[in-house]
């Protein structure tokens, strides 16, 4: 649902207008905006998420050009939560937000939802009366974060104008950062590492003691150790194959019948809320009609992560592949089949595959019997699927030149594209409840 901002006396008001400039006179010509928006997690030192930083750009030019003043900037940013939802976009976790100082100004900030967004600036604004605002804003319960300064004298009054501090080792050392934190520490401010990209990296900026870590290793940890796999998760291999190839049903049933756990959470699955069936469903042979070839596959695919003992990194990657087969599937809606939605959905799913189970992908991919699409997209970034997975892969990068190109290829708007990542996401925030 669209998010409206409430008004200071608590009633609800319409959408703040648009700024003036190219998406505004779009807007005002009854055209929807094209813009883009990224989403990358915020995790704590157990590696639980707790947050995501959200990206927001237009994309009418290319390549996108910036808002021209803070409450542009800021008009574009309450425009897209009022189109995309905060709950889609975030679920239950908090928003980082990253603006220029000269959104402060605007009276749009008083009516930002205090405990849902952390607002980055890039610095403590020099004009008086914008950090006077500061302080009244941190005064009414919005939390305001700031790259670490390099000045000491900044650094020792960091505490004055910021709740949280933001390290970046893609400019500063380790050493650094812990020479710096040894300054920052006794402030009583929360300290936020971006830009983390191994594992040796967390676990150093871990022990100085951090609050919030983002970057590439939560996005894609680092593949674990070889392991076998299990016997029950081989037999779920082994159905997902004949499945997927449209073996006769009662092949498919014999092989169900091989695993009473498989056999009872089919049935469970089957005789559930979600699926509304009007009769229960008592033998496997029905539940494999009434689920179809097509969605039982899908079912499937999930079950294969099952019973996974996943840290609160591999479930967040494994999070990651359901958005990415999720959104792959909704953009083939706009041009193929829905058998090749399920087929995206599935390239989406398994492109994690070899982090999530400890295996090289092709050697994982090799024990599934997938469509040659699949697999082409898979293993060598080839074939039809390939545009839809690598769209995927842009949203999660931030890279909204080479989402533009693909969106051109595969023929979607930009914004279509957006909108079908952010249900994504919606989608894959109900299944982990």
């Amino acid at each position: 649902m669209p998010w409206k901002f409430p008004s200071r006396s608590g009633h609800r008001q319409e959408p703040v207008s648009p700024a003036p400039g190219a998406e505004g006179e779009a807007l005002a010509r009854g055209a929807a905006p094209s813009v883009f928006l990224a989403r990358q997690a915020v995790v704590d030192a157990a590696e639980r998420v707790l947050g995501y930083s959200l990206l927001v750009r237009p994309t009418a030019s290319q390549p996108p050009t910036p808002p021209r003043d803070g409450a542009e900037e800021l008009a574009l940013l309450v425009d897209v939560l009022n189109r995309f939802g905060v709950e889609q976009s975030l679920t239950d976790k908090l928003g980082f937000l990253k603006l220029s100082s000269g959104c402060l100004a605007s009276e749009l900030m008083d009516l930002l939802p205090r405990e849902r967004f952390v607002i980055e600036i890039s610095a403590p604004p020099a004009e008086a009366a914008l950090l006077a605002r500061l302080k009244e804003l941190r005064a009414r319960g919005l939390r305001f974060a700031c790259p670490c300064p390099d000045d000491e004298k900044a650094l020792l009054e960091l505490a004055t104008t910021a709740d949280l501090v933001i390290y970046d080792l893609g400019r500063q050392s380790l050493s650094e950062i812990a020479r710096l934190d040894g300054l920052v520490k006794p402030q009583n401010v929360q300290r936020l590492v971006r830009n983390v990209r191994g594992r040796a990296d967390f676990e150093a900026c871990r022990s100085i003691g951090c609050e919030f870590y983002q970057g590439e290793l939560l996005a894609r940890p680092e593949t674990l150790a070889m392991r076998r796999l299990d016997p029950s998760r081989a037999r779920v291999i082994e159905i997902f194959n004949l499945v997927v190839n449209r073996a006769d049903i009662a092949e498919v049933e014999n092989a169900f019948k091989h695993d009473v756990a498989l056999c009872y959470s089919l049935l469970c699955y089957v005789n559930s809320a979600g699926i509304g069936l009007p009769y229960k469903v008592a033998s496997i042979r029905d539940a494999v009609m009434v689920l179809g070839y097509d969605f039982l596959w899908r079912w499937l695919s999930l079950l294969i992560f099952a019973g996974v003992d996943l840290t609160a990194a591999q479930r967040l990657l494994l999070n990651t592949a359901v958005i990415r087969g999720r959104l792959a599937e909704l953009l083939g809606q706009f041009r193929l089949s829905s058998r090749d939605g399920n087929q995206l959905f599935i390239t989406g799913m398994f492109s994690l595959l070899d982090s999530l189970l400890g295996q090289p992908l092709p050697q994982v991919v090799g024990r599934l019997h997938l469509p040659e699409a699949v697999t082409a997209a898979l293993t060598t970034g080839s074939g039809p699927y390939a545009p839809y997975l690598e769209l995927a892969l842009a949203f999660e990068r931030d890279d909204v030149v080479t989402a533009m190109r693909l969106c051109e290829a595969i023929g979607v708007e930009m914004n279509e594209a957006s909108r079908a990542h952010l249900a994504a996401i919606e989608w894959a925030g109900m299944l982990a409840r």
